[in-house]
Formats: C-alpha cells, sequence, structure tokens
C-alpha cells in the first residue's frame, strides 16, 4: 500500500511540474523606441575643417556610427540611449571637393540613418 502511495504522489508531482510551466509566462519582450539623428542634413564644411555635433535620440535602443572616409572621425562609435557624438572634419588641403558618408545605426532592426558631409 506505502508503494501504490508512493507512486501516485510521483505521479502527482511530476504531471503538476510539467503542467505549471508555461514558457511564454513572465516573458518581456521590449517594444523600439523611437529613433532619430539631428541634424540629418549637413549642406557643407568648410575647406579649413571643423566640428559637427550629432545629437541621438534612441531610448531603449543601442546604436553605433561607421565614417566612410577617414577625413571625418567620430569621437564615439557605439553606445545606447540618448547621446551626442562629434564628428571632426580634416582640413581639406586637396583642392578638390570630397564627400563623406556617416551611418548611424539603431538596434532592434529599425532603419538606420544616412547623413552625407560636403566639403569644399
Amino acid at each position: 500500500m506505502k508503494r501504490v502511495i508512493y507512486i501516485i504522489a510521483i505521479i502527482w508531482v511530476g504531471i503538476a511540474v510539467v503542467t505549471s510551466c508555461d514558457k511564454n509566462e513572465g516573458a518581456y519582450y521590449p517594444v523600439p523606441s523611437a529613433f532619430s539623428v539631428t541634424p540629418q542634413t549637413v549642406q557643407s564644411v568648410s575647406k579649413d575643417g571643423g566640428n559637427i555635433e550629432l545629437v541621438i535620440a534612441a531610448g531603449n535602443l543601442g546604436w553605433w556610427v561607421e565614417s566612410s572616409a577617414t577625413w571625418c572621425k567620430v569621437s564615439k562609435k557605439y553606445g545606447s540611449g540618448d547621446g551626442k557624438v562629434t564628428l571632426t572634419i580634416d582640413k581639406n588641403n586637396s583642392g578638390t571637393s570630397r564627400k563623406a558618408e556617416i551611418t548611424v545605426y539603431p538596434t532592434f532592426k529599425q532603419p538606420s540613418v544616412l547623413i552625407t558631409i560636403n566639403q569644399q
């Protein structure tokens, strides 16, 4: 009789454990924040160079920044949440105009922001 009660207790505990676990119960799936970069357009930079400050509004998103040109340097290549990034534009001694593309990529598969910089 003790053996039957023991087997029933084991079966009952096993059923309780298996049926009480729901994979979606308590799961948290974050909702991506809005993402923006200001300014989104830079008309032109003088041949003497200079600095441009980008303001990134990212909420709960992570982000990273890439420059297509070595003469346009990024102060902070990655971060999360809201932040500021300074672009340092070197002096143009070539005598011809040049172009750099800065791309700011957010996480959560949000669309990236492309900023084109023209220097005389």
